[in-house]
């Protein structure tokens, strides 16, 4: 079965900020950084979430102008 990837915003000690923002996959941690407070780690989880479906959509906006040069 295929591991998900989550993310959470959790509390820590001993570090600048008092939460952190971690992303993992399976129990394998591959992105993490600390923030300010929950409602800071969500709205910035989102923001990651939907810039990695902006980039997504521009390498999409590419190909389709790619495809508009080949037919020239």
């Amino acid at each position: 079965m295929a591991a998900f990837i989550t993310g959470e915003v959790v509390q820590v000690e001993g570090e600048e900020h008092p939460y952190k923002v971690v992303f993992k996959h399976g129990d394998a941690i591959i992105a993490e950084w600390l923030v300010e407070s929950i409602e800071d780690g969500q709205a910035e989880m989102l923001e990651a979430i939907r810039g990695l479906v902006d980039d997504d959509d521009d390498d999409n906006d590419d190909d389709d102008d790619d495809e508009k040069d080949d037919k020239d």
